[in-house]
């Protein structure tokens, strides 16, 4: 006699008939405690599948708020739900999904002063985050308890996914660590700001990476451990990859004090509020981001201020439409310009190509550091939510 309330085995009936998985599957399912670590892309529709299948505890940490451009891909959320806490919109869809689970809406965020903490008690923690810092943070983590990780990323059309498992119990087990041994420059790969995503694509790896939980929770299947799926929307492909363990990498028995953060601030790069004083005085503001970013978060600017759009796949693709743009200048008359893009990295790279040929015409380029999203939101065109 199964322990699950009636109700649940009626709403579940169909997945127990499978081979393999019956209702003592269904009950471990029901008793393992899944801990989430962003309600985003990834984490959303991941938490309904869970939800859906039977897991029986989710929690669930993000301290971010609905926004509308999260919607495409973010499916827990709709239109109505901007502005409000994502934990919160997503604990009561789950709730609608399976009456009887335990949700814990958790708004902060996973810090090394807390990630070792928030794992206590937990049965598998998922990492549905989208920078390298609070994926290695996870990763070490869940290391130091002994917790089986599900991973995931999705950028552009790709995705990958895999189960970690390392540390107390699993000694000899297959950690992130173990294909990442050091953590990369944020800078090394395209940011979340400017690389995009297809939103349905966060859909499928979500689902791939709920199948990898749902076979490790009722132990129908552990050998996957330490294997990377990595999938092709284009192609809708899926290519596997073993990862072995290293026995020479020492497990990680602390977390580090510093993990870093996305792409930010370039060194040496001028200080950004001065930015602000010239585009009051009617300065000349240089957007090198995409077309699709600028209606993401657009950017205040005084009505007398000189506004000039130059995407980076322009120039780059095309470096007379920028030489074109610094003639613009030199005729109007003026001799300072600010270039900025969301991190301050592209603005960097445009200023490090043009600079010369900009000097040759008296015009002095000035990076904006951090990108707009280090600055004051009074300055953005759209409200934060």
């Amino acid at each position: 006699m199964s322990q699950l309330p009636r109700e649940e085995l009626h709403r579940v009936a169909r997945q127990t008939l499978l081979p393999g998985f019956d209702i003592a599957q269904q009950e471990a399912l029901h008793g393992t405690h899944v801990f989430v670590i962003g309600a985003g892309g990834l984490g959303c529709p991941l938490m309904q599948q869970l939800a859906a299948a039977g897991v029986g505890e989710i929690s669930v940490i993000d301290d971010d708020t609905v926004d509308l451009t999260n919607i495409h891909r973010q499916i827990l959320f709709g239109a109505q739900d901007v502005g409000r806490s994502k934990v919160d919109v997503a604990a009561e869809k789950l709730e609608q999904l399976q009456p009887g689970i335990v949700v814990h809406a958790i708004r902060d965020r996973i810090t090394a002063d807390n990630a070792v903490d928030y794992l206590r008690g937990v049965d598998i923690l998922v990492d549905g985050s989208d920078t390298f810092a609070t994926k290695f943070l996870a990763a070490d983590a869940a290391e130091i308890t002994g917790t089986p990780l599900v991973w995931g990323s999705v950028l552009r059309f790709r995705g990958d996914c895999a189960v970690w498992w390392s540390g107390p119990g699993a000694e000899s087990g297959v950690g992130m660590r173990d294909l990442y041994p050091l953590q990369p420059d944020p800078d090394s790969v395209p940011d979340c700001a400017t690389a995009g995503v297809l939103g349905v694509t966060t859909s499928v790896v979500a689902g791939l990476m709920s199948t990898e939980l749902i076979q490790f929770a009722t132990g129908m299947n552990r050998e996957r451990v330490g294997l990377l799926s990595i999938y092709d929307a284009l192609t809708s492909s899926i290519t596997h990859f073993r990862v072995p363990h290293d026995p020479a990498r020492e497990l990680t028995t602390q977390l580090q004090d510093n993990y870093g953060g996305a792409a930010c601030a370039v060194p040496g790069a001028e200080d950004a509020a001065a930015m602000f004083d010239d585009l009051r005085a009617g300065a000349v503001a240089i957007d090198v981001r995409e077309a699709g970013e600028a209606a993401i978060d657009d950017f205040f600017f005084d009505a007398t201020a000189k506004h000039y759009h130059l995407p980076t796949t322009v120039w780059q693709e095309d470096p007379e439409a920028a030489r074109s743009l610094l003639d613009s200048l030199q005729g109007a008359g003026l001799s300072d310009a600010w270039v900025y893009c969301a991190s301050g990295k592209r603005s960097a790279s445009f200023i490090s190509a043009f600079a010369e040929e900009a000097e040759q015409r008296n015009i002095t380029l000035h990076n904006v550091a951090g990108g707009i999203k280090s600055q004051p939101a009074t300055f953005h065109g759209m409200p934060e939510h």
